[in-house]
Formats: structure tokens, sequence, C-alpha cells
């Protein structure tokens, strides 16, 4: 089956499995077993794996491209609270530096910036309680 990572065409290897617990899912590949935090939105699903964000979908919409990660804009994918902010707003980040961490089901979710920018805005401040979809921070590329 076809699927859709963050808006890129991928096709998962016959060697990776998964199961899925009450609170979890397991991920099986020739290199380990790992744990992964997955929530439904709509039609995709929210995936924590390995300190990264994912949003996994069968068809892409028209909106993906234009959304998260590759446009800059980060949205809580849950209700948490947010445990660290890294920088401040008008700060210059690079690619795949760790801007802020929000904690949701026992699990932390670092926000990693998606390309070199500006982090044009940040709403979130350490000890937030943060709703789903809050808008949390805007990195704009330079």
């Amino acid at each position: 089956m076809r699927y859709f990572l963050n808006g890129e065409s991928v096709e998962f290897p016959e060697s990776f499995e998964t199961q899925t617990l009450p609170d979890r899912v397991m991920v099986r590949t020739p290199n380990g077993s790992f744990s992964a935090l997955a929530v439904r939105d709509g039609d995709a699903i929210l995936v924590s794996y390995q300190g990264n964000q994912y949003r996994l979908e069968t068809k892409l919409s028209r909106t993906s491209k234009a959304s998260g990660t590759s446009s800059g804009e980060y949205r809580a994918p849950m209700p948490g609270q947010i445990v660290d902010v890294l920088f401040q707003e008008g700060d210059m980040v690079t690619k795949g530096q760790k801007i802020l961490v929000l904690e949701a089901m026992k699990t932390q979710q670092p926000f990693l910036a998606p390309f070199d920018g500006r982090l044009a805005k940040l709403s979130a401040v350490k000890g937030d309680q943060v709703k789903d979809g809050e808008l949390l921070a805007i990195v704009e590329a330079v």
C-alpha cells in the first residue's frame, strides 16, 4: 500500500511490522523494536517516533503540502504541557534544531526546525497547558 509521510510518497519495506497496543504502537524493524505514539487526526495518523513527528496518510490531502513542518507552522497535535522552550521569538534556527518540547500522554515530543530560518512567532511558554491544534510556533525560511 502507498502512504504519504509528511506529504511525500513512501513505501514501507516488507520487514517493517507494527503491533497496536492500548496506548502505543510497537514498530519492529531489522534494527530492533521501537515504541511509537499514534493519534488519529481525521483521515491521517499523527505519529511520534524516535523523537520526530510524522503525518501519515493513505491519500494526499490538498492541505498537507502547506501544513505542518513543510510550512514551518507548528500546532499541538494533542492537548499537553510545554516542558521546554529553547529559543525566543526572532531567533535564527537551523534545520533539525530542537525548538520546543511538548509532553502529552507521558511522552515528550520535540519539535525540530524543518529548515534554516527565523522563529517568526513563538506562542509556547514553558509550563503552559496547550489545547489540540493550538499554534505553538512559526519558522520562516530565510
